[in-house]
């Protein structure tokens, strides 16, 4: 009971300060669109530039990053692996719970203590920025507040579900925290005290080691960003000391979170959630239903369609499932379509969200590989419209063979189907803006991002779709998702960077070459990782954890950065409606609620002939993927 107020008292103080902070994030994030923008009219309009602008955005993405990491928390959002969590028993499963909170909480009080330490090192010396010479080390207190922030708020869970346990099971729930006192002090003691471990361990070997620690820590529900950047303190430690480790922590996330070519993960997220609540839906649908409806399956194939011109202004693949599941589920279910093939078709023709831009997972490969975003965001066009084609045909050709699975709809006159395209001028216009001018070299993809945004706000003004509480929503909405993924991005980055310090990502891939496997048998290898790799976790997490390993390997046989990172991405998109983890279809099932989610699994099923046609074609002709980039101004 005591435990229980001590927890309420805490949470009625730190609920509005984590949206208060959350908000701020928001706010700045606006701002940092306003100034991009400003900049990119600025510069072709009246040949001028708003000097400084680069500094001021590398600050904002600090707050931006890390403001709504306590708000994310207070909902439970960060992103975990219970595949295997869900499969041991109850009492396991509490042990497990007790060990993430502890190891999430030790790793998160180490990042607090580093931050606001690393502020004295800021004090000693003139760090400021290039151009406008503004100090950094309050930004770096800034970040410092957010994470103690995230850390009190962990506390609070923890003690209600410390409370519930006591409330259960008495006080031999404590029996049940011992384990998890124990690893997470033994791992705090070995980063903190390496010469605790055996020497003499050669590199590569640590990196495996520790790689496997990093596996074993996700796969016991331990959050995948937490498990990052505990694996990474502790491999540095062994490697370089653990002062040197201590110092690379807060080095490594400020690094990315100060960069300003990373900003654009923000505002194409914000400028997905913009479209959303924008209505832009709603007309493409429309337009596609009286283009494709008359076909056998048209529903299901204008839904398909629909997702692929979405996809142009969401990136992601989660509002395809969500909005088509809501305008094109109704329709198919009044004309008496298997339900299986109603929603399995919506959950994989959602995945186009991923290959046509703006995609967030091609922002991150980007990020991990170094290679251009603006090249990979073009590299997804014919690829998405591509896939969006197969899956077409595959509908038609079932529904033909099969009409029972999914009956023409109602015809429509060409006269029609031509006055409804006036219906999309606003996706049009903002397409174009974005992508067009991101394809022509008018913009940076930052600047394509923020355009976007601007592009967005400006359209769904002018069309009165756009409330105030929309707006506030949709700002919201898309900071907290940043911050979900930039914290996994951020964790990611510490781990690489310790990765690369073992050489093992290019031991393995010399070890690899030197079996003398064809580049085609090594493709397979490692497409076939990523399909298994998508049965029991998520799409961006398995591209995160990965591609430190296979880059190496990829571009070593002679594949081609670009192509490799768009095969990557549709085999990330096939994990999202492969059981038994499948965003997509657990999606569905949310707005299905009523087809079992095994329905839906098995309607996916023939749909993966699609996913492999796909890949077939790309991997045998590379030019589908390369020959936009090639020809970008």
């Amino acid at each position: 009971m005591y435990i229980a107020k001590v927890a309420d008292t805490l949470s009625k103080f730190l609920k509005p300060v984590s949206k208060w902070t959350a908000a701020a994030g928001g706010a700045t994030m606006v701002a940092m669109m306003l100034i991009v923008t400003t900049d990119v009219l600025l510069r072709y309009f009246f040949h001028k530039v708003l000097l400084g602008s680069v500094d001021v955005v590398g600050l904002m993405l600090i707050i931006v990053f890390f403001a709504a990491y306590a708000a994310s928390e207070f909902d439970k959002e960060h992103i975990h692996v219970d595949v295997l969590f869900q499969r041991f028993s109850p009492g396991i499963q509490k042990i497990l719970a007790a060990n993430s909170y502890f190891l999430t909480i030790g790793i998160t009080v180490v990042l607090s203590w580093r931050f606001f330490d690393y502020v004295g090192e800021l004090l000693l010396g003139p760090h400021i920025t290039p151009l406008l010479h503004i100090v950094e080390w309050p930004f770096s207190l800034l970040t410092g507040i957010f994470m103690s922030l995230f850390t009190l708020v962990l506390i609070v869970n923890f003690l209600k579900y410390l409370d519930e346990l006591l409330t259960t099971h008495g006080l031999r729930a404590y029996l049940w925290l011992l384990p998890g006192i124990v690893i997470t002090t033994a791992l705090f003691l070995l980063s903190f005290r390496p010469d605790l471990l055996p020497s003499g361990i050669p590199r590569s070997l640590w990196g495996g080691a520790i790689s496997v620690l990093l596996f074993a820590l996700i796969f016991i529900n331990v959050p995948i960003a937490i498990a990052m950047t505990l694996a990474a303190l502790l491999g540095f430690s062994y490697l370089f000391g653990s002062e040197s480790s201590l110092l690379n922590l807060p080095l490594a996330f400020l690094s990315v979170a100060r960069e300003y070519t990373w900003s654009v993960a923000p505002l194409f997220l914000w400028m997905g959630y913009l479209a959303h609540y924008g209505g832009f839906a709603k007309e493409i649908y429309s337009v596609c239903y009286k283009w494709l409806g008359r076909l056998p399956g048209g529903l299901a194939s204008a839904s398909t369609g629909a997702c692929a011109m979405l996809a142009a202004i969401t990136g992601s693949t989660l509002t395809g499932v969500f909005t088509m599941g809501v305008l094109g589920l109704p329709e198919m279910r009044r004309y008496k379509y298997d339900m299986k093939l109603a929603t399995a078709s919506i959950a994989v023709a959602a995945t186009i969200g991923s290959l046509i831009p703006p995609s967030i997972t091609f922002i991150v490969y980007g990020m991990l590989t170094e290679v251009s975003i603006g090249q990979l965001l073009i590299a997804g066009i014919i690829p998405g419209i591509l896939f969006a084609t197969i899956l077409i045909a595959m509908i038609t050709i079932r529904c033909k063979i099969n009409p029972s699975l999914g009956p023409p709809g109602p015809s429509t006159s060409w006269k029609v189907k031509l006055e409804s395209l006036k219906d999309i001028w606003a996706v049009v216009l903002v397409v174009t803006l974005c992508i067009g001018g991101l394809y022509m070299g008018v913009f940076t993809p930052t600047e394509a991002g923020a355009m976007g945004c601007f592009g967005c706000i400006v359209v769904s003004l002018m069309r009165r779709r756009m409330t105030g509480k929309n707006f506030i929503a949709s700002v919201i909405e898309a900071i907290r998702m940043n911050g979900i993924i930039m914290f996994i991005f951020v964790g990611a980055t510490a781990f690489s960077r310790f990765l690369a310090g073992t050489k093992l990502p290019l031991d393995l891939a010399e070890w690899i070459i030197g079996l003398g496997l064809s580049p085609l048998a090594i493709m397979v290898v490692i497409l076939f990782v990523y399909m298994v790799l998508g049965c029991i976790m998520n799409a961006l997490p398995a591209v995160i954890l990965t591609l430190p390993l296979f880059f190496p390997m990829a571009t070593a046989a002679g594949f081609h950065p670009v192509h490799f990172g768009v095969l990557v991405v549709v085999m990330a998109d096939l994990g999202t409606v492969t059981p038994p983890i499948g965003m997509n279809v657990f999606a569905m099932a949310a707005v299905a609620k009523d087809v079992p989610m095994y329905d839906i699994f098995k309607g996916v099923l023939p749909f993966w002939g699609a996913n492999l046609i796909l890949i077939a074609l790309l991997v045998a002709f590379p030019q589908i993927s390369l020959w936009l980039p090639a020809h970008m101004f």
